[in-house]
């Protein structure tokens, strides 16, 4: 009787909607020095977790472990923490840095850093230089825009296939809840960003603002980030990201979530800031 019970439940959750995944799982708790985490990495076959914090803290990369706890801090010298907002990994060790926070969307002087082969460097030393991309937006004219055109803050990144692509945080007034994508050699160099494409979210400015992304280790996933749920495509081509399958995912809870990575093709890892006695969490999340 039971099963029959469970059974019916099942077969009435998959007619209206109702979802047995996505349940955020805290894993671990982040460090004061985390407290404004902005993005976070990770490597296949490395055990520990990489992140950043934003404007005002240390140019400096940690390596957690699933606790939450610091196990490495790796200073990167020659590259300032203007604001710095993402991380993303490549499958041949090396690690980007995204220097674009822009609240205001008056900077134009956004950046890219590239860590060679940080994997295996950081095995050697807990110092590192970067090289940089520096880049202009291709469609952005004034520093800054109109206020109904705030939509040049930048804090998702990802690689595909020796590329960048770069989601925006939409700040403008009138929030309509649009995420413009932009695409940079993964080279250093000076660069002008492509707008490729762009996608909406919902329109509320609270809960669909970008603030991570992560594509999973097939290269199959995106996830797009915000305060309360993932955004997962799949069934895309090449860079037409969008031209798939999207799946809204709840997290159940709203708060200053601001980075995102895989685990593995089927569970993430997130994070949020600490605020007003919340957050500051790192969490596990199931997307199957």
């Amino acid at each position: 009787m039971m099963l029959k019970k469970l059974f019916a439940l099942c077969i009435l959750a998959s007619l209206i909607g109702c979802q047995d995944f996505g349940e955020l799982n805290k894993i671990g708790s982040l460090t004061r020095s985390l407290s404004e985490v902005s993005g976070i990495a990770t490597f296949n076959n490395d055990s520990l977790i990489y992140a950043i914090a934003d404007h005002g803290n240390p140019n400096t990369i940690y390596g957690i472990n699933t606790r939450g706890k610091v196990m490495r801090e790796i200073i990167i010298k020659n590259a300032p923490n203007e604001d710095w907002e993402d991380l993303a990994t490549d499958y041949d060790g090396n690690l980007y840095i995204s220097d674009t926070g822009n609240n205001e969307n008056d900077r134009a002087d956004q950046f890219i850093y590239i860590l060679d082969d940080f994997k295996n460097s950081i095995s050697k030393a807990d110092t590192l230089n970067a090289s940089k991309i520096t880049f202009t937006l291709s469609d952005q004219v004034n520093y800054p825009p109109n206020l109904s055109d705030l939509n040049f803050d930048i804090e998702a990144l990802i690689y595909k296939e020796s590329y960048l692509y770069m989601f925006t945080r939409n700040r403008s007034r009138n929030f309509d809840g649009v995420t413009k994508v932009y695409k940079l050699p993964a080279r250093p160099g000076d660069f002008e960003a492509q707008l490729i494409d762009s996608y909406t979210i919902c329109d509320n400015l609270e809960t669909c603002a970008v603030t991570g992304a992560s594509l999973s280790p097939s290269g199959k996933t995106l996830i797009l980030l915000t305060a309360d749920k993932v955004l997962k495509f799949t069934g895309f081509e090449d860079e037409k990201f969008f031209s798939g399958y999207v799946q809204s995912i709840p997290f159940g809870n709203t708060s200053l979530k601001e980075g995102v990575t895989f685990k593995n093709d089927s569970i993430l890892y997130v994070v949020d800031e600490i605020r007003a006695q919340t957050g500051g969490n790192l969490y596990e999340f199931n997307l199957y």
